[in-house]
């Protein structure tokens, strides 16, 4: 049987890594299924879980972590997988990595849903590289499969998602959907896992829900931020500094006229 749109794959070690393919766009066309992959870090991939993903046959990853975490949780990923490290956010982007930094010395005392919002603005603005990266993979057969990624799996990576399946076609609301699997899949793991640090920092973990779960509204921000410049092709083109080809590509590698 054909998994659902958005099913989490087995994977074990891995909390948040799915197909992006499935979805229907407006046109009534589909994204094409095993070619781009979406997930959190590899670095805890069991033994059991390495082998389903070498079954994937990637060729690509695209690792979208600052270098600090990729040295604190390398990947394990199959000989011959050609990985690129795409870090454009610097000293000016935010990551779970880093905002969990700012909470354990105290500059930082809770993270709201405006918050995210705020961050994932600043991602669009100062982090087209990232999105190129997305973007540019998705049209070139040689590069697939393939797989994008951060930490979590929800905030950098759900932004490309986001971004990559607009340009697709697929409708918002679908979209905002495949965001929130994230509160599904990895949220209650996480914050079961983070609340005795939380405990013995002093802290209530529910001052922090926003940076342990995937808010709607932030993703809304989002796109609604792109649609005030010009709609998801003005953005890859003028932001992010694609050419119409590859975005040619992306659409003619990406969706098939049938699921």
């Amino acid at each position: 049987m054909t998994p659902a749109p958005g099913a989490r794959l087995a994977v074990e070690g891995t909390l948040n890594l799915r197909d992006i393919g499935g979805y229907e766009t407006v046109d009534g066309r589909h994204v094409r299924r095993g070619r781009l992959f979406r997930s959190d870090h590899l670095n805890e991939v069991t033994d059991a879980g390495f082998g389903v993903l070498a079954d994937l046959g990637l060729r690509t990853v695209l690792d979208l972590r600052l270098q600090n975490e990729r040295e604190s949780q390398p990947s394990r990923l199959p000989a011959g997988v050609d990985v690129r490290n795409v870090n454009p956010l610097g000293a000016a982007g935010a990551s779970q990595h880093q905002m969990m930094d700012d909470i354990r010395s105290g500059r930082v005392t809770s993270i709201t849903d405006a918050d995210m919002a705020g961050m994932y603005l600043t991602m669009l603005t100062d982090a087209g590289e990232m999105f190129a990266a997305v973007v540019r993979v998705a049209g070139r057969p040689d590069d697939l499969p393939a797989l994008f990624h951060c930490t979590a799996g929800k905030d950098r990576t759900g932004v490309a998602a986001a971004v990559l399946l607009r340009l697709l076609g697929v409708p918002d609301e679908v979209i905002l959907a495949d965001f929130a699997l994230t509160n599904e899949y990895r949220t209650a793991p996480r914050i079961a896992q983070m609340t005795p640090e939380f405990d013995r920092m002093g802290l209530d973990i529910t001052n922090f829900l926003a940076l342990f779960g995937a808010p709607e509204s932030a993703m809304r921000a989002a796109l609604e931020w792109i649609d005030d410049r010009g709609g998801v092709e003005a953005y890859l083109t003028d932001v992010c500094a694609l050419g119409p080809d590859d975005l040619a590509a992306a659409l003619a590698e990406m969706l098939v006229s049938i699921p």
